[in-house]
């Protein structure tokens, strides 16, 4: 339960439910007469959705955190394992079939697969689901499903399923990996966070990013119009420094 309460106060203080709530509550002061703090709530509101709906302001936010990983290049590598971390699934029973990874996730797990192939060790799957109401779909099972179609024998492969966030993926994975070098799959923007906690548990964390979000643009009149996907992007760029802050006052990584 407390997980769950966390997962919903997360949801509602980060874009777009917190500008939501901004602005909802700029026109409930107006309405009380409280018009000066009304409307400044309202423009603030109004004024943040803009801003993070652009793309160059995304890219400000998101590029800090992927820059320092840059792709693993081929050289050789000694590693006990490949560590592969769940990002999402999509479930479709309601065409009656089976779950997928979602893109973020197969990304990850092709990384994986490449490096576990290419070297010889273990596969380590790990993520079992971390949303608090919208399915049963569990990340490790389907991204094994997934591995198995990809080439990738079922003695190679370790499956962790039960984890919910990047800590306990760290504290599982320790307990299931003998060795203390491994090479960790997970979205760029996420690597920071990932490997800190990993190298907490006391591994020595060969970063393998991928899904990498921010881009190099040219600035046009057009850059000026706002989208959805640059408001995801800033939103998961303002999680993931959050989250930094976080779990670093936490101790936990």
């Amino acid at each position: 339960m407390i997980f769950v309460i966390q997962k919903v106060l997360w949801f509602l203080i980060m874009p777009p439910a917190s500008l939501i709530i901004l602005i909802l509550a700029g026109l409930l002061l107006i309405n009380k007469k409280r018009r000066l703090l009304g409307k400044s709530l309202i423009f603030l509101g109004v004024a943040l959705l803009y801003v993070l709906s652009i793309a160059q302001v995304a890219d400000f936010i998101v590029k800090p955190l992927e820059k320092p990983f840059p792709p693993l290049k081929g050289e050789d590598l000694r590693a006990d394992a490949v560590v592969v971390l769940g990002g999402g699934s999509v479930d479709l029973e309601w065409l009656g079939a089976a779950p997928v990874p979602n893109p973020e996730t197969l990304s990850r797990l092709v990384t994986g697969v490449e490096l576990a192939r290419k070297f010889r060790i273990p596969l380590v799957l790990s993520m079992g689901n971390g949303e608090p109401f919208a399915t049963k779909v569990n990340d490790a099972n389907t991204m094994a499903a997934a591995a198995l179609e990809l080439g990738i024998p079922k003695k190679q492969m370790i499956v962790e399923n039960v984890s919910r966030d990047t800590v306990e993926n760290s504290y599982a994975v320790r307990k299931l990996v003998k060795g203390n070098r491994i090479i960790l799959s997970t979205s760029a923007y996420h690597m920071r966070r990932a490997k800190a906690m990993f190298a907490k548990r006391g591994f020595t964390v060969i970063p393998a990013p991928s899904y990498y979000l921010a881009q190099t643009r040219k600035f046009t009149p057009i850059s000026l119009i706002p989208r959805t996907a640059d408001l995801a992007m800033s939103t998961t760029g303002i999680a993931e420094w959050v989250s930094l802050l976080w779990w670093g006052l936490r101790g936990e990584m």
